[in-house]
């Protein structure tokens, strides 16, 4: 009975070294960053997308009313009051075309 029981201890043991060695433990606090983390870039994403949209439907609106595509960023912001970043995006004016960069 003693030996089984060392056995199982020592099964016990094997396992549990076994399981703190091979397996990743992340501490919480680096977890709970990581989250943080991946929920603000995707939040950055997310806003990049909006004011694309927002961009794309700001250039339809401008066609409509004056006939003609935007000539360049420049105006858009003067049309829709938005502020934004010309850095950005990569703007076509003969077709209307605005995309962002990469």
């Amino acid at each position: 009975m003693e030996k089984f029981r060392n056995v199982k201890l020592l099964l016990l043991l094997f396992l549990v070294c076994f399981t703190l060695t091979f397996t990743s433990c992340k501490n919480p606090v680096e977890e709970y960053g990581d989250t943080v983390i991946k929920t603000y870039k995707g939040t950055q994403q997310f806003g990049k997308e909006v004011s694309l949209k927002q961009l794309q439907e700001s250039i339809k609106a401008f066609h409509a009313a004056h006939g003609r595509y935007p000539k360049d960023l420049e105006e858009i912001r003067n049309f829709t009051g938005l502020n934004l970043d010309g850095d950005k995006y990569d703007y076509d004016p003969s077709l209307g075309i605005i995309k962002l960069k990469k």
